[in-house]
């Protein structure tokens, strides 16, 4: 979701390396009891988010659950331009935030990969088995 150019994948990383909440996080979706239906009561769903990008240190202040609620938000609300209703039908979650992922997973910095995992290929870097021959 939000992924339809690469611009807003920029606009949202750019915008954590600022230390600001993305109004329009990168997110990955999954609805994993639509495969195994043990996972939720009869006639309901678990859906499950994974968001880039996220400050670890949010420039206005720690992750609170206030803050955390808010991001909640602007995540469904996005889910709600392509599946109409969806904040309504959502009966609980959890959020995590980069340093409850820290705390909880030892995800270093809350961030799934354990640091920035980019490769960023440059004229003179020394990948050279990355360079053409």
């Amino acid at each position: 979701v939000s992924t339809q150019s690469t611009g807003m994948v920029d606009d949202a990383f750019a915008d954590a390396c600022k230390g600001l909440v993305s109004d329009r996080p990168i997110m990955e979706m999954t609805i994993p009891s639509v495969l195994d239906p043990t996972l939720a009561p009869s006639g309901h769903h678990v859906a499950s988010f994974f968001i880039q990008y996220a400050p670890y240190t949010p420039k206005d202040g720690p992750w609170d659950e206030e803050k955390k609620n808010a991001f909640v938000k602007k995540v469904f609300s996005q889910v709600d331009e392509y599946a109409p209703g969806f904040s309504d039908s959502v009966v609980g979650y959890d959020a995590l935030a980069p340093p409850d992922l820290e705390r909880v997973f030892g995800l270093t910095g809350g961030n799934m990969f354990h640091g920035s995992m980019g490769l960023v290929i440059r004229r003179g870097h020394s990948l050279e088995y990355l360079q053409s021959v």
